[in-house]
């Protein structure tokens, strides 16, 4: 059983394929907030399932960044600004470690652990 809205989620995220067969960038994001914000997680679980772990990756990183014109953010650079989120194994063999929280999951956000 799906919990509710996941059905049409996925469905809907397949409409994003022809979009990047023609081109079309496509980011990551969602307006969740509050009660509702650990619900990004299952987006990157949709998007994964759909595309892959790294076009999703790059869509809630580099692209997004690049889609708001600022070249400095997602990206590990000299001279750019990166918060981190450390996992303990490989997302691209166990891409769950994306979307599930672990006790050993980190978050690295201005050069401070955060999370």
């Amino acid at each position: 059983m799906h919990p509710p809205g996941r059905r049409s989620l996925r469905a809907e995220s397949f409409r994003t394929l022809p979009a990047r067969a023609a081109g079309v960038r496509i980011g990551f994001g969602t307006d969740l907030m509050g009660e509702l914000a650990d619900e990004q997680l299952g987006g990157l679980r949709v998007q994964t399932e759909v595309e892959g772990v790294l076009r999703t990756l790059q869509a809630a990183t580099s692209v997004n960044a690049d889609l708001i014109g600022r070249p400095d953010l997602g990206r590990v650079a000299v001279g750019c600004v990166a918060d981190l989120l450390i996992v303990d194994g490989d997302p691209f063999a166990d891409p769950t470690l994306l979307w599930t929280r672990t006790p050993d999951r980190r978050v690295v956000q201005g050069g401070r652990v955060v999370g």
